[in-house]
């Protein structure tokens, strides 16, 4: 029968373990320990994820170049433009 580690123990195991070895190369750290570490092996997987395309930045620059189309800027003085806070 197999024990599982409480999150407390497997903590204590990656404090150990990542102190024990040179942690420069995260991703190979993981492959490597990801087996005795499988919740914070999962929470690592979950939370390091980089997406694969722009397409969500390109349509943000494309619903700010809508907002702030030449029509658009030529709206009675009454209603407001739009700012954009750095």
């Amino acid at each position: 029968m197999k024990t599982v580690m409480t999150v407390d123990e497997e903590i204590s195991r990656y404090i150990k373990l990542a102190s024990a070895k040179s942690a420069d190369d995260f991703q190979q750290f993981w492959i490597e320990n990801g087996k005795q570490l499988p919740r914070l092996a999962n929470l690592v997987r979950r939370m390091n994820i980089i997406p694969a395309t722009s397409i969500s930045s390109e349509a943000l620059f494309s619903i700010a170049s809508f907002i702030h189309r030449k029509q658009r800027s030529s709206l009675s003085p009454r209603i407001k433009k739009p700012t954009f806070n750095r």
